[in-house]
């Protein structure tokens, strides 16, 4: 185990934590993966891959933004935070080779990726905004990058999550038809879905304890303000 004065890359006794979250996750991808190469895209090999990393990793990261939920009305389940970080590493990973996958396609020629954008015209620019914030949240995701950046500074960049996860919603409601009506499709939806009320509700009910004199409000009210209208524009420009 490599340690040094100050930091300790992982405790053994969070290594079997560790393995369980990942093997599940894994398992959790494998499955997608049957799920779209055998009944979704027979037969088609790189598109089952596409599908299944990016939406398995998209239901991982929206089940560990549940799991904040969880914790909110059941504290004593709050000893289980690591859970909730390890799910957000892993499902990142699972996005890593959904990216990977997505560039192998155009043959990493970001021209024919993003060929406008205009991220109402092209879903793959709300998932590469989305995909650099994650990015940036899982390299810092570690105790030791918490006691380097201080847990105030630490604590505001992971809050940054919450424009990703608005980022990945349009990504994924705008990509529609053939990607998400399935039953992958659906259980992404219902946990996103699960995740943001959950959210909504605390938001308000901290904010009204405080007074709605609390940053957090103001946070909040930013990123609904956000959320409308980019949802009016993609109205507009998709859906109308």
């Amino acid at each position: 185990m490599f340690m040094t004065e100050d930091f300790e890359i992982t405790k053994p006794r969070h290594y079997p934590k560790i393995l369980i979250v990942a093997l599940s996750v894994a398992i959790f991808w494998y499955l997608e993966f049957l799920f779209f190469y055998y009944l979704v895209n027979p037969g088609e090999l790189q598109l089952s891959l596409i599908r299944s990393f990016g939406i398995a990793g998209t239901t991982v990261i929206g089940t560990a933004l549940f799991l904040s939920i969880i914790f909110k009305f059941y504290p004593r389940l709050a000893q289980y935070w690591r859970i909730r970080r390890y799910l957000g590493v892993t499902g990142f990973i699972l996005i890593f080779f959904h990216v990977g996958t997505v560039l192998k396609l155009v043959n990493f020629d970001l021209a024919v990726a993003f060929p406008t954008l205009n991220p109402f015209k092209n879903p793959l620019v709300f998932g590469a905004i989305s995909y650099v914030i994650l990015f940036i949240i899982a390299i810092i995701s570690s105790d030791f990058a918490m006691r380097k950046l201080t847990p105030q500074r630490w604590k505001f960049i992971q809050r940054f999550v919450y424009l990703a996860e608005i980022g990945i919603i349009f990504h994924f409601l705008l990509l529609g038809g053939a990607v998400m009506k399935n039953w992958a499709g659906y259980l992404l939806y219902f946990i996103i879905s699960l995740a943001v009320l959950g959210q909504i509700y605390w938001w308000f009910k901290i904010s009204r304890q405080r007074q709605f004199k609390n940053a957090g409000f103001y946070v909040g009210v930013g990123l609904l303000i956000i959320a409308v209208v980019v949802f009016y524009f993609v109205y507009q420009n998709f859906w109308k």
